[in-house]
C-alpha cells in the first residue's frame, strides 16, 4: 500500500512540474532570459552597414543573435508581427514619440520629405556613406557625408554619448529600449548638432 501512494505521489509531482514548466517557458520564467529587437552599425552578414536582429541576453550578457531585415524589424517593432522580442504587441515608434517618417520611409508621402529615416543611422559610425565613395554620382535624396569625426569610427567624445545608449564598442548591438531612445534622438537636430560637435 505505501508503495502505490508514494507511487501515486511521484507522478502527480511529476505531472505538476511538466504543466509548470509548459506553461512558463525559460524565456517568460525566472531564468533571466530577455528577447529584444537589436541593431549595429557595422558591416555585416546582409552585405549592408545596419544590421537588424533579434538577440536574447541576461544580465546585460548577449546569448543569442539571429539577424533579420529591416522590413521584419520595422513590423515586430510596430507591433504587427508575433516575436518574443515585442510579445505584446505595442508599437515601440510611438511608444517613443518617433516620427512615421522614420519606419515608413517608402510610403508616397514620406519619399517627398527631407527627413531622416532609419537607413541613415550609418551617418554615426562614417563620415562619407560608405556606398557613395569619392567621385561616386549620389542617387537622389542620397546622403552623402555622415557626422561621424573620422571615416569609419566616431570620435572618444562621439562614442562617449552612444554609450549612453548601452553599447561600450562600436561594433556592439543596440537594443531594447536603448536602440529606441536612440532612433527618437537621432531624428533631434539639437541632439545631431551636439552629436556632429563632439571631436577630440
Amino acid at each position: 500500500m505505501k508503495w502505490r501512494i508514494l507511487i501515486v505521489s511521484i507522478v502527480f509531482i511529476f505531472g505538476h512540474l511538466t504543466f509548470f514548466s509548459n506553461e512558463y517557458p525559460p524565456e517568460k520564467n525566472n531564468y533571466g532570459v530577455n528577447y529584444h529587437l537589436a541593431l549595429s552599425i557595422n558591416p555585416g552578414p546582409n552585405n549592408g552597414y545596419l544590421n537588424f536582429a533579434i538577440i536574447s541576453e541576461s544580465n546585460g550578457r548577449i546569448l543569442s543573435t539571429k539577424f533579420i531585415t529591416v522590413a521584419e524589424f520595422i513590423r515586430v517593432a510596430m507591433g504587427k508581427q508575433t516575436s518574443r522580442a515585442n510579445d505584446i504587441g505595442v508599437n515601440m515608434f510611438e511608444k517613443f514619440g518617433i516620427k512615421d517618417c522614420m519606419y515608413k520611409y517608402d510610403s508616397t508621402d514620406c519619399k517627398k520629405k527631407n527627413e531622416m529615416n532609419i537607413h541613415d543611422l550609418w551617418t554615426l559610425r562614417y563620415n562619407r556613406n560608405p556606398n557613395c565613395p569619392p567621385n561616386c554620382y549620389p542617387t537622389p535624396n542620397m546622403i552623402v557625408q555622415g557626422y561621424s569625426q573620422h571615416k569609419s569610427h566616431p570620435s572618444w567624445p562621439q562614442l562617449q554619448i552612444l554609450q549612453q545608449y548601452g553599447i561600450i564598442y562600436m561594433n556592439d548591438f543596440f537594443y531594447g529600449e536603448n536602440l529606441f531612445k536612440l532612433i527618437a534622438d537621432f531624428q533631434n537636430t539639437s541632439w545631431i548638432n551636439t552629436y556632429i560637435n563632439s571631436t577630440e
